[in-house]
């Protein structure tokens, strides 16, 4: 069993009104409450060990009441003895001898460690004997790469989890930014209903739908003259039923159904369900998926997006098909930046116009203005057959079939 906790107050300084001379008897004088010097709050475990502790330059503390109004607190919690969570503030409250702790201005929590996690707000309550720690206003947790932001958070402090709700948004940075306060626009914005994440573990979780958007040129820098960069724009949508991963180790599943627009075109994916590795910048799903860049219908067995290099590739089963053509390769590529294209392996494309069939083992193209692709097999050796119409202008029991053409 945890022991009571023990107040250290030094110096203290007690205010006494003077009471003057009167004929009447007056109600008495609600009493001052005592100024110390500094406050010192501790509480050991069932093992003698530190479990908390809170301290204080100066405090006032209210015997009626049982309030110290405590300035600029900080407090440790402890694990085996060892530092595990520190707390900052501004301005705090104690109520009796530690029950609960009102945090106010400038709340900072952080969970030590290699990689710390910081939840940061205007207002928290501390509660020791709950191991718990509410945050209702402006809740922000971040580490090196991620920061959460929501309308409320739920800290469980002996149960790892940091319930967020109300809106949160999760932001994604593809390498570590040191500076907390002072982040660029993340380059990877996601919306969802509600979050569960344990920070010393790294699991999340997000059960409803969720919203999400890649804004290119987000996260590069600064533009002249200091400012964040203004000119990033959203050109990458993605919608799931929920989320599931770790942050640690740097991925989030996106939940089936999940769907891929690009903003700036008609071009989409919808897939089932897609891993996010964004320690490493890229989208993949090893289950069929179906698509549609400009005017190419896109099937495939599996899918991966590289967000860095702005490529699609399908690794297998690739199926193509745009008006009057069709092809079907072991491997597609596509690079969306420039719009080139390139299937390989067991390449055959087929044509509706005299019935023309074309095997290779590398076709390469670009996708044009009325948004197919136009192929060729540059170094590639080719094998197309296609069927001429007769020239026989006999009656129809006398047709005779086209003749196929080899090359």
């Amino acid at each position: 069993m945890s022991q009571p906790p023990a107040f250290t107050l030094i110096g203290a300084a007690l205010v006494v009104g003077l009471a003057g001379c009167v004929s009447t008897p007056r109600e008495p004088a609600a009493p001052e409450p005592f100024v110390f010097r500094s406050l010192d709050l501790r509480q050991q475990n069932g093992s003698g060990e530190p479990a908390w502790d809170l301290t204080s330059p100066e405090a006032r503390y209210d015997l009626i009441r049982q309030l110290a109004q405590a300035s600029r607190p900080q407090g440790t919690i402890y694990r085996n003895g060892k530092p595990h969570i520190t707390i900052k503030a501004l301005r705090g409250t104690v109520i009796g001898d530690g029950q609960a702790i009102q945090l106010e201005g400038e709340v900072l929590i952080t969970l030590v460690g290699r990689n710390p996690v910081r939840i940061s707000g205007e207002q928290a309550r501390w509660i020791p004997r709950d191991d718990l720690m509410v945050i209702d206003r402006r809740p922000v947790a971040t580490d090196q790469r991620t920061r959460i932001s929501a309308q409320s958070a739920r800290y469980l402090l002996a149960m790892d989890r940091v319930e967020l709700r109300g809106s949160p948004v999760l932001e994604q940075w593809p390498k570590a930014v040191p500076a907390v306060a002072d982040r660029l626009p993340a380059p990877i914005r996601v919306r969802a209903s509600s979050v569960d994440w344990r920070p010393e573990q790294g699991s999340l979780l997000a059960p409803g739908a969720v919203q999400g958007e890649r804004r290119s040129g987000a996260g590069q820098g600064r533009e002249a003259g200091g400012q964040s960069g203004t000119n990033a724009r959203s050109d990458l949508l993605l919608s799931a039923s929920g989320l599931r991963g770790n942050l640690r180790e740097g991925f989030l599943d996106l939940l089936a159904p999940v769907q891929l627009r690009e903003r700036r075109g008609r071009s989409w994916v919808k897939a089932e369900q897609t891993r996010w590795a964004f320690n490493e910048q890229w989208l993949g799903s090893d289950q069929p998926f179906e698509g549609l860049i400009n005017n190419l219908n896109v099937r495939g067995d599996a899918l991966r997006i590289d967000l860095d290099e702005e490529t699609v590739l399908v690794p297998r089963g690739c199926s193509l098909k745009q008006p009057g053509q069709q092809l079907s390769a072991d491997r597609c590529l596509w690079h969306w930046d420039t719009e080139r294209f390139l299937a390989t392996g067991a390449v055959e494309l087929r044509r509706s116009a005299y019935s023309q069939i074309t095997r290779s083992s590398k076709l390469s193209g670009r996708i044009g203005r009325e948004g197919t692709v136009v192929f060729a097999s540059p170094g590639a050796r080719v094998n197309s057959q296609f069927s001429l119409p007769s020239k026989d202008s006999s009656g129809p029991q006398e047709q005779r079939r086209r003749a196929p053409v080899q090359f």
